[in-house]
């Protein structure tokens, strides 16, 4: 490739993140400076996101399990309890996790195949968890990511496998001491071969790719979603699955509009058994709302619950006196999500919206 070829691919893809400001006036996209402010925002850190994604962490034969959702990079209704890292994988090798479990309180391992810059599917293709992994005393475990079975503890691939996906779900991260994890290629060289202009023009062109699918996909999640004002309904289970979604979780994707005298009121009715379960607030974008600085989310260790086993929450602007509260964070209106994970049935919650002064 020559020098000008360089140039115009940088400005390929710097018009590709140009193009995307449209989404901030598209239909049924709310006006309000906040939620036009944070899709610009938005749009910033889903640049960041794909060129982490494709450019810097692209190698599969020296994956680097990174962070790619986190305090300041958010999508898809991230979920505040969970850390999230990932790497690239090729189904064709063979590769080692290592790591020391810690007391997290749930740790899940997930390959797929397909991604958003392909085809908007990421399908599993291989699934550990924490109920089935073998660990020693000291709480190290080491697990075989392969195509081929293994003995012991080992997460399956196929040969079109290209992701390795690892949930960390606490129920207090004040608390909780995170597993410590590794990963590496079993018959890796010492290092990686010099970066050449063909596999970086193709890593640009999957970072674009993503980048454009995956607005395109959670902006028409939103709008589904608000067509539906403050409810929290089950979802479609099958699609959030072919997304991404962890086997063990039922996923529910509701919206809220509250005046600053409104509130909504959360009734989970009963709480069958189940590994924990989670509520977020989002803003439209789906991103979970500052959790470092607001109390946006609650789970089965944090939140109260009633003599009768039922659970009430009240989503409001400010607190009306009661014990299980979750802020909007000054957002007038955006998205929810709440996850029953591993639960041996699905209750689904109710809402109600009512004067603020009615409750405390």
């Amino acid at each position: 490739m020559t020098d000008n070829a360089m140039v115009d691919l940088w400005a390929d893809f710097c018009e590709n993140l140009r193009a995307a400001g449209e989404h901030l006036l598209a239909d049924g996209v709310p006006a309000d400076p906040v939620t036009q402010a944070e899709g610009l925002r938005y749009l910033s850190r889903l640049a960041r996101a794909s060129l982490e994604w494709y450019v810097e962490f692209n190698d599969p034969a020296f994956p680097v399990l990174y962070r790619p959702a986190h305090e300041t990079i958010k999508l898809g209704a991230d979920n505040p309890d969970n850390i999230y890292e990932k790497a690239v994988l090729d189904g064709r090798y063979e590769y080692v996790i290592k790591g020391n479990r810690g007391s997290i309180d749930y740790l899940s391992f997930a390959t797929s195949k397909g991604s958003y810059a392909e085809n908007f599917r990421q399908t599993e293709t291989g699934f550990l968890d924490s109920s089935g992994l073998e660990i020693g005393p000291n709480g190290d475990f080491a697990i075989v990511v392969s195509s081929t079975p293994q003995t012991g503890n080992w997460l399956p691939m196929e040969a079109a496998s290209e992701a390795l996906l690892v949930r960390q779900t606490f129920k207090d991260r004040g608390v909780e001491i995170p597993a410590s994890l590794t990963i590496h290629r079993a018959d890796a060289g010492a290092a990686p071969e010099p970066l050449t202009p063909e596999t970086l023009r193709d890593n640009l062109d999957r970072a674009k790719a993503f980048y454009r699918n995956t607005l395109a996909l959670f902006a028409k999640w939103s709008q589904d979603i608000r067509e539906h004002p403050n409810t929290l309904p089950l979802w479609d289970q099958a699609f959030c699955q072919a997304v991404g979604g962890d086997p063990n979780i039922a996923y529910y994707h509701g919206h809220f509009a509250l005046q600053p005298d409104e509130a909504m009121v959360i009734t989970l009715p009963r709480i069958p058994p189940c590994q924990t379960w989670n509520i977020q607030v989002d803003n439209y974008w789906m991103e979970s709302l500052d959790y470092r600085y607001h109390r946006i989310s609650l789970n089965a260790h944090t939140a109260q619950v009633n003599a009768d086993g039922s659970v009430t929450l009240v989503l409001a602007g400010s607190n009306p006196g009661v014990d299980n509260w979750l802020s909007t964070a000054g957002h007038p209106e955006g998205t929810l999500c709440f996850r029953w994970v591993g639960a041996e049935e699905w209750v689904d919650p109710s809402t109600a919206v009512v004067r603020l002064n009615t409750l405390g």
